[in-house]
């Protein structure tokens, strides 16, 4: 049974410390000298009282052990590394926010001492430095992180506010959804600047985002023999099983973003698209290459030289510093700020607006239709034909000319390349 101890004569409070005594899960006898605002007990009732009240915890078996909560958050950050199941792309991004962010701050500190008020204004001063979006995937790996501590009762409660029960502060509206997303027209036109720019590869792989829905390294993951282009009556198909990415400084191929790999009827145009592009690169691997014929590659020099030009446009250059004269490509109109993704975007809106049953949208676009309705609704072969024809409709449509409207902008500013330079070494003194 609970009780009280004498331990000590406190000097500086000039009176006696007791702790309380209690009995663990295990059977064994624990102890507390100290209550959960870390002041010690002045009072052999005070002991008891508390000692009690751990007790009652035991036996509603909500116990947390203090001693538990005495692990580091950089200890505690390891384990939970080691413990999670995700693919490598996530826990790559999980390790680089706690090394970069959260560990730097808290790595030292006990997970039972967490604060939070600290974490809170912790958190201000994060969402000052840093995008929004990253402060966000910051929070939410550290949130996680604590809620998996508290499964483990090292503490009994998450410190890293979901803001879910009570708003503090000003009021903040919840922002509006601006991402853009372009209509078939728009996306024929950057298709035909990227043929301008890059070739026939590139021209395929923007209508084939477009109208399939696929992330850009699911594309570049799709293997020739993966492809279906002859229609036996079910339908041109691309077979996405696996997307091409960078892990641990290797290119490599993962299973698909949610394990969503899936088959996907192909609209007529598309699936003679392909064939072509195939066609005009026999010996290769993948159907999606390189600009001459390797393996897919998407990075930061990507997105900056080709995907920005095709969308944003870029002047027209002449032979200048021995850099090769270029074409120039205009801006397609209202699409400023379009990423790749957002092409995935469009193609969902496009499948919407054509009344699609949306057992048939979701499973097109890789997700798992929740609840009763994606128990008992299924995705039958007329579904997919009447979206691959809706598709096609598109297509078709995109191409009729446009003359009572601007769909070009004007050639952005040139900007002379870039020279480097070597450094000019002074003669050395006699």
């Amino acid at each position: 049974m609970a009780h009280g101890e004498k331990r000590g004569y406190d000097k500086q409070a000039r009176k006696w410390r007791y702790r309380g005594r209690y009995k663990l899960p295990n059977g064994k006898w624990g102890s507390v000298s100290r209550d959960e605002n870390g002041q010690p007990f002045y009072s052999e009732r005070a002991a008891e009282r508390y000692a009690h009240g751990l007790e009652v915890d035991v036996r509603r078996k909500q116990f947390i052990n203090p001693r538990d909560g005495k692990i580091t958050v950089a200890e505690w950050a390891e384990k939970w590394l080691a413990s999670i199941d995700v693919g490598p792309l996530s826990e790559k991004e999980y390790r680089l926010r706690l090394k970069n962010q959260i560990l730097p701050e808290w790595g030292d500190v006990a997970v039972g001492d967490l604060s939070p008020t600290a974490i809170l204004i912790w958190e201000k001063d994060l969402r000052r430095r840093l995008s929004k979006n990253y402060a966000d995937g910051v929070m939410s790996v550290f949130r996680t992180m604590l809620d998996d501590a508290v499964t483990e009762k090292l503490r009994g409660d998450n410190p890293v506010a979901t803001r879910k029960s009570g708003r503090r502060g000003k009021y903040q509206p919840k922002p509006k959804d601006e991402k853009v997303i372009a209509t078939p027209r728009q996306a024929l036109l950057i298709a035909r600047n990227a043929l301008e720019m890059r070739g026939l590869n590139e021209y395929a792989i923007v209508l084939a985002s477009a109208y399939t829905g696929l992330r850009i390294g699911e594309l570049a993951g799709v293997h020739r023999d993966q492809l279906e282009l002859k229609d036996n009556g079910q339908g041109a198909r691309l077979h996405s099983v696996q997307q091409s990415q960078y892990v641990d400084g290797e290119f490599t191929e993962i299973g698909n973003k949610y394990d969503s790999g899936r088959g996907l009827i192909l609209p007529p145009f598309l699936a003679g698209l392909l064939q072509e592009l195939m066609g005009s690169r026999p010996g290769s691997e993948w159907v999606f290459t390189a600009p001459k014929g390797g393996r897919l590659l998407r990075g930061g020099e990507w997105y900056a030289e080709t995907w920005r030009p095709i969308v944003c446009g870029r002047a027209p250059r002449g032979v200048v510093r021995g850099a090769k004269a270029r074409v120039g490509v205009r801006p397609v109109l209202g699409v400023e700020g379009l990423t790749p993704h957002g092409l995935r975007h469009s193609h969902k809106v496009w499948l919407d607006e054509g009344n699609h049953p949306r057992v048939a949208v979701e499973a097109r676009m890789g997700h798992v239709l929740q609840g009763v309705e994606g128990t008992y609704s299924h995705v039958t072969l007329a579904m997919e034909l009447a979206i691959a024809e809706h598709l096609q409709r598109l297509w078709e449509g995109s191409l009729r000319v446009v003359v009572d409207r601007r769909e070009f902008g004007p050639y952005p500013p040139f900007k002379a390349p870039r020279v480097k330079r070597s450094p000019i070494r002074l003669p050395s003194p006699d």
